[in-house]
């Protein structure tokens, strides 16, 4: 990452996925096997679980030290909790262990969103990055990824296929929404009959780390989750909410409109609409866009060189590259990529790197005026070439990526196709979804109008693929979202927000009164780790299990130019 950059927190790992799914490392799934039988040992689905001691009946984990206080594990959980003595699904764990084992208070349960981000990867992150020595000393740092993911019998679907993955962020035109939709179709057929696909709701996951917990003999749990984490922090809260010691959201999902949707004023059942696209995510993005180049026009074109309404220049580099293909075309960057790259960018709070980039493509465009588009790059182009190279690499080297525009590059369709399917696998599985394709080209204008701009097309076609999907929701939670004593829930937002605008903490917050709310000035994505005030109030709320006697209003990190 460049010092240009801001050292940016956990974002969505696959995305709420902006961008087409990359390849994703095929490493084989341990195969599903037979349980011991578990019958008395589990929890009703839904139903929160009394505490006990480890009992020898239970699954053992099979932990290897892997150096530094860490442990490498794996667990066998019944692959559909209504059969705890049928097959079996292997899940993945990591562990920092407590410093000071003769004083360990117990677990923190780890998770970094996604849907489809590895939870094991991100303990030692989360452990040495967010927390504290304090906490460090007294808790265990413990990271399960999430059936589906990872090395927990990851989604991976390959096989033949004439489809190819996009290459563009989202559709924009009748011809790209017929590739996008190949390629759904495409997914869907290589991933359905494999048996994972049917169990891999959030309550699931919910029911591993109770699992877990029992397993380990601690009385209650803590949690740390971030983005999509926000949805499993609340489901455990609300199914096994006696085991909650102390659980905090970080960058915001209402689980509501996750699962359910929540109706429009003009009655329109929120059912009706794409998933991805009633969380108000487009709204947030547009907003902290907003903001930020606010405060490049506050300071100057010495500082930025964008300055003298940077918002409505913004405007324009995106408007000409979508209604003039020859240009865009002629310097080498798409709209969609465009749209895409901002947003990546957005989630790390780099706004100088987005007025960077859209100064030079501005700079650009105005040299094709009247050139013929040739596929060539303009006379020049290095410069802009070079900052998008630079905005990639500094989402590839962020421990969690988040969303950024497709390369670009043109993708030859392949003789055999390979997609991970962890992040609709989660997804379609948790949330009510439109049947008919047609809702989402009329959600992403809808969006688009209703104040998302281009971000609100983006995010819509997010969720496209669960028009259909494969797998079972049986499962799944959806409600009600309460805790009594929810003082035990600490809910954190950066006030612009891309992806989990702070309209989602203020829903869970009314949907668990007591519980409290740290919001900070930060544009991004993820709150802890990049402001003092927000990592502090969470590591206090943490080590102490208490929580502030009010909400907590934080100011910004620094300034972004």
């Amino acid at each position: 990452m460049t010092s240009s950059s801001p050292r940016r927190a956990v974002a969505f790992v696959a995305a709420l996925a902006v961008s087409v799914p990359l390849l994703a490392s095929l490493a084989v799934a341990p195969a599903v096997s037979v349980a011991p039988p578990l019958a008395p040992l589990l929890a009703p689905p839904g139903v929160g679980a009394a505490a006990s001691a480890p009992r020898a009946d239970l699954p053992r984990i099979r932990w290897r030290d892997c150096g530094r206080r860490i442990d490498c594990g794996r667990v066998d959980a019944p692959l559909d909790y209504d059969k705890p003595d049928g097959a079996t699904v292997g899940l993945n764990l990591l562990r920092v262990r407590a410093r000071k084992q003769a004083r360990r208070v117990g677990a923190i349960f780890v998770n970094p969103g996604g849907p489809g981000g590895a939870a094991a990867d991100f303990a030692p992150y989360a452990a040495s990055q967010m927390f504290d020595r304090k906490i460090r000393n007294r808790f265990d740092v413990i990271g399960i990824d999430p059936r589906g993911v990872g090395g927990s019998q990851g989604l991976y679907c390959r096989g033949r296929s004439t489809a190819s993955y996009p290459a563009f962020a989202f559709p924009d035109t009748r011809h790209q929404i017929r590739v996008w939709r190949a390629f759904d179709a495409a997914e869907h057929r290589l991933c359905a009959g494999k048996r994972i696909v049917d169990h891999m709701s959030t309550a699931d996951t919910a029911r591993d780390m109770d699992l877990v917990r029992r397993i380990l003999g601690d009385e209650q749990a803590s949690f740390y989750g971030a983005s999509y984490g926000s949805v499993l922090g609340a489901t455990w809260a609300s199914m096994f909410p006696d085991t909650v010691r102390a659980a905090v959201v970080d960058g915001v999902l209402d689980p509501v409109a996750w699962t359910t949707g929540r109706d429009l004023a003009d009655g329109t059942p929120g059912s009706s609409l794409p998933s991805s696209g009633r969380l108000g995510s487009e709204v947030g993005a547009r907003e902290g866009l907003a903001a930020g180049l606010a405060e490049c026009d506050a300071a100057g074109r010495q500082d930025c060189r964008l300055a003298g309404d940077a918002l409505a220049r913004w405007d324009a580099v995106a408007a000409r590259l979508r209604s003039d293909k020859q240009a865009a075309r002629a310097i080498g960057f798409s709209y969609s990529d465009f749209v895409g790259t901002t947003l990546g960018l957005l989630y790390g709070g780099d706004l100088d790197l987005i007025a960077r980039i859209t100064f030079r493509a501005e700079k650009q465009l105005a040299r094709t005026a009247g050139r013929p588009a040739t596929g060539e790059p303009a006379q020049g182009d290095g410069s802009l070439r070079r900052l998008v190279r630079e905005a990639r690499q500094d989402l590839a080297d962020s421990p969690f990526p988040g969303p950024y525009a497709a390369s670009g590059a043109a993708r030859r369709p392949a003789k055999r196709l390979y997609v991970d399917g962890s992040f609709h696998g989660v997804l379609c599985t948790d949330g009510l979804n439109p049947t008919d394709p047609q809702a989402w080209v009329e959600n992403a204008e809808r969006t688009r109008a209703a104040g998302g701009a281009d971000f609100g097309p983006l995010w819509s076609w997010a969720s496209s693929a669960c028009a259909g999907w494969p797998g079972s929701a049986a499962d799944a939670y959806r409600g009600p979202f309460e805790m009594p004593d929810a003082q035990r829930l600490l809910l954190v937002s950066n006030r612009y927000d891309p992806a989990t605008p702070l309209s989602g903490a203020l829903a869970l917050q009314r949907l668990m009164p007591g519980s409290r709310l740290v919001v900070t000035q930060d544009t991004g994505h993820v709150a802890t780790g990049t402001n003092k005030c927000a990592t502090a109030a969470v590591r206090d709320f943490l080590r102490t299990a208490q929580a502030p006697a009010e909400d907590v209003a934080c100011g910004r990190s620094r300034s972004p130019f």
